[in-house]
């Protein structure tokens, strides 16, 4: 645990380092912008007149001046053509001056939408230098009963939410999805939930009721110049709430179709001096649409020479239709000073059994994980020190169509300093950090001890530094520039690049034009894998039986050696040669609050996609050779002389005949049939249209309507793989919603169409037919304590897959009771 006490002790030296000191003789302002019934004005330019120091209001309305001199000020406020200011503010040294600015202005939702995902840092939602879209607190209580966290973008513009299963989603946008997909990269409070052995999500292991978040942003386009590797899609930042700001209780019973009993549970309070906790917790215990596929499938055909098949299963689901999850969290936050800085140590636990997952080597179900993890986040008004440690203890993952148990444990620790300051009269924004992560994989199974997945346990470690600089050299312009260097022992060092421009045509019109470089970088399991694709081959006595031939005898024991070839392994292998995959993207992209009362954005791409890595594809037999050349032609142990070996060699592929061909050796000289591994193939460009529309009347009711257009092209073709390149992308998909929002209740019903495509993820290759789902919500608040909820998924029971080789997916209605306190 080194690194551990590492960590620990560099977050306690960046704690001691950045704790403020009052600066002599200056104080705080600590203020909020309201309507007239209380709730926040987010969006809000405020400025301290006098120092010309320059604040935006968050969601809630809040803004902080940190260090202002003692004296008197008058405060203005600013959004869009509407103003107001605080005069005569006193401002005494060594203490916090509070400032609550109470206006009446006629302004929309729209025009008071910030968000932080895309700068890291504030700013509205129309100024901001990428496709963001913001789904809020409030609209996420309302659908929280349901517990699937992908569920909350599925009808959001440019997002292609694919369900696989209950638990199972890939998230992506802008095509070349898969299963166990990780081009978005997703953070909780900064911290990456993610496998480390895939870098896939898994989102059964969500360890808080859905409605501990404050707000969810899903950034389209890749954004590896503040995230970093695998943002090469997008980001997906998800901030729970801060304890101080939402104190009080709740439990909420649901059930409902499915075998579904939901349990959720939250609570959070001060407890004095500076120091406030939140304790939650809750349960899954539902049934699922995964069924078993020994001997039969639920749709499609057996797999033959034809495609359009489902692969037959040699093992039953176990546990059978049954999932069970428990999860549960404790935060503390302590406040030092005047409530400047603020120091949270968190932890949180979840424990899986029954959920079933597709993968690019078949459907694997989890039948023991747990999922421990921990946060420690020092944070000032300009530094941010974190420190995350996840582990996954999975002693138990059944490959349901080997049988093969797949043990599987990692942790990953990361440490990150940022920081952000004004400067050029708050003209000037600057963001700017490292990043340092380590992560240990070990496939050993504790009963045999034999790893399942690798050949040895697996470490790395990679670091990185970012920073962006963005500058409004006047009312209307302001320019971005950014960059990311990373350097691991996985891969290459890179460069990730970003520039752009935003141009107010007026404050709530703007133009944007953006430049992006981002990488992926090749899991795990493609650089490491070493896995049974068939059943091992008992060599020797096969041969010993047709033709009475003792290899072992005859070629290896009489110099000494064991050649292995009582039982060879028939193996699926990483290829640690890959290359990280790239991409650059153009983006020109337009966002208007209309009349005050509609929000539109329209974005255009193309990119120019290289390196993809392939799917599991044979070792030889197709266009682009032997594609791991850490596994060649096989070679007998050393000690063997060369014209004793060239006959044992000639045996051998007089007996395996074909499969002669990619037998090899492994890293240990051991004789292996390589059967399959993976590969850099390819270049790919791609475009595509996203738009997006919120309407909200004046009488509670919101419209949305979004629709996401997108092409590719594949560059010089090789004979025989187009195939492997494919999007797994409908070409048109389009959603549409109508919301209702009253004192006491609220519903809602939305609408998804997507268009067919073909499917191609490992042995899951067949087309994926049009469909549309129609999912309803609707929340009835009998008291100010008791709510009651109705959530309907594909309420036309609808039958359909959204990946091939996913559950075939009906309806799902779901009953809920919250109390809160």
């Amino acid at each position: 645990m080194r690194w551990l006490r590492t960590s620990l002790l560099l977050l306690g030296l960046v704690c001691l380092a950045l704790t403020p000191l009052a600066a002599q003789g200056s104080g705080r302002i600590e203020g909020s912008v309201v309507r007239q019934d209380g709730a926040g004005l987010g969006g809000v330019a405020v400025v301290l007149v006098e120092t010309g120091a320059a604040e935006l209001t968050g969601g809630n309305g809040a803004f902080t001046f940190a260090v202002v001199p003692a004296g008197t000020y008058t405060i203005s406020y600013t959004l869009g053509a509407n103003t107001a200011e605080s005069a005569g503010v006193e401002v005494t040294a060594g203490q916090t001056t509070r400032v609550t600015k109470q206006v009446d202005w006629n302004v929309s939702f729209a025009e008071t939408i910030t968000v932080t995902s895309a700068s890291r840092r504030v700013e509205r939602i129309v100024e901001a230098p990428a496709a963001v879209t913001l789904i809020t607190e409030q609209e996420i209580e309302r659908q929280a009963a349901h517990g699937q966290l992908p569920k909350l973008l599925e009808f959001t513009p440019g997002a292609e939410v694919t369900q696989s299963g209950l638990y199972d989603y890939n998230f992506n946008t802008r095509g070349f999805n898969s299963s166990l997909n990780r081009r978005v990269a997703t953070l909780i409070d900064g911290r990456n939930p993610s496998v480390p052995f895939l870098g896939a999500q898994e989102w059964a292991a969500v360890s808080f009721p859905l409605d501990d978040l404050a707000g969810a942003e899903l950034v389209r386009g890749p954004s590896a110049a503040l995230y970093g590797a695998n943002a090469s899609s997008g980001v997906l930042n998800l901030v729970t709430k801060q304890p101080r700001y939402s104190q009080g209780g709740m439990i909420r019973l649901t059930a409902g179709e499915v075998d579904t009993t939901n349990i959720d549970a939250r609570w959070a309070g001060e407890l004095g001096g500076g120091w406030y906790t939140k304790l939650l917790g809750g349960l899954r215990d539902t049934g699922d649409f995964t069924v078993s596929r020994v001997g039969a499938a639920e749709y499609a055909r057996p797999c033959g020479a034809s495609p359009e098949c489902l692969p037959q299963e040699v093992v039953p689901l176990n546990p059978l239709d049954d999932n069970s999850i428990v999860f549960g969290g404790l935060r503390f936050d302590k406040y030092f000073g005047r409530g400047e800085s603020v120091f949270t140590v968190e932890g949180g636990y979840a424990d899986l059994e029954g959920p079933a997952f597709q993968t690019g080597i078949g459907r694997v179900q989890l039948v023991d994980v747990s999922r421990p993890w921990a946060r420690l986040n020092y944070t000032t008004n300009h530094w941010n020190a974190l420190v995350s440690f996840t582990e996954r203890d999975a002693d138990r993952q059944t490959a349901l169509g080997s049988g093969a148990n797949l043990a599987l444990d990692s942790e990953r620790v990361s440490v990150e300093v940022q920081t952000n300051w004004s400067f050029a009269e708050d003209k000037g924004r600057f963001v700017g950090g490292v990043y340092f992560i380590e992560e240990d994989i070990d496939s050993a199974d504790p009963v045999t001890g034999r790893q399942t997945l690798l050949f040895a346990p697996v470490s790395s470690e990679s670091s990185a530094a970012y920073a962006q600089v963005d500058f409004s050299p006047g009312d209307r312009v302001k320019l971005v520039l950014a960059g990311r260097y990373d350097e691991s022992d996985l891969h290459d060092s890179q460069f990730s690049p970003k520039a752009a421009i935003v141009y107010s045509i007026t404050p709530n019109h703007t133009l944007r034009l953006t430049y992006n470089e981002a990488f992926q970088v090749p899991n795990y399991s493609e650089f490491f894998l070493q896995a049974p694709a068939a059943p091992p081959i008992p060599l020797q006595a096969v041969v010993l039986l047709l033709a009475g031939l003792d290899l072992e005898g005859t070629f290896c024991a009489p110099f000494g050696v064991t050649c292995g070839f009582a039982s060879i392994p028939v193996l699926a292998l990483g290829n640690a040669a890959l290359e990280v995959e790239e991409v650059e993207t153009l983006e020109l992209g337009y966002s208007a609050i209309i009349n005050g009362s509609t929000f539109l954005t329209l974005d255009y791409y193309r990119s120019d996609n290289t390196n993809f890595i392939t799917d599991l594809i044979p070792q030889l037999g197709t266009a682009l050779g032997r594609v791991n050349p850490a596994f060649g032609p096989y070679q007998p142990p050393g000690a063997i002389p060369g014209p004793v070996a060239a006959i044992l060699q000639g045996t051998l592929a007089q007996v395996l005949g074909p499969a002669y061909f990619v037998m090899s050796n492994n890293l240990n000289g051991a004789p292996i049939l390589a059967a399959a591994s993976y590969a850099n193939f390819g270049e790919v460009d791609t475009e595509g249209i996203d738009l997006g529309i919120n309407h909200y009347f004046d009488n509670g009711f919101t419209f949305s309507l979004s629709y996401s257009w997108f092409s590719f092209e594949i560059v010089d073709p090789l004979p025989g793989l187009a195939q492997i390149l494919l999007p797994n992308t409908p070409k048109s998909k389009w959603s549409s919603g109508l919301a209702y929002t009253a004192d006491r209740w609220n519903a809602s019903a939305s609408v998804r169409w997507v268009d067919d495509f073909f499917w191609a993820v490992g042995p899951f290759q067949g087309t994926v037919r049009e469909y549309t789902v129609l999912d309803v919500n609707a929340n009835y608040d009998v008291s100010d304590r008791v709510t009651l909820g109705l959530q309907v998924a594909n309420a036309t029971d609808k039958e359909h897959w959204e990946s091939f080789g996913g559950d075939l997916l009906g309806r799902r209605a779901l009953g809920s009771v919250t109390f809160s306190w």
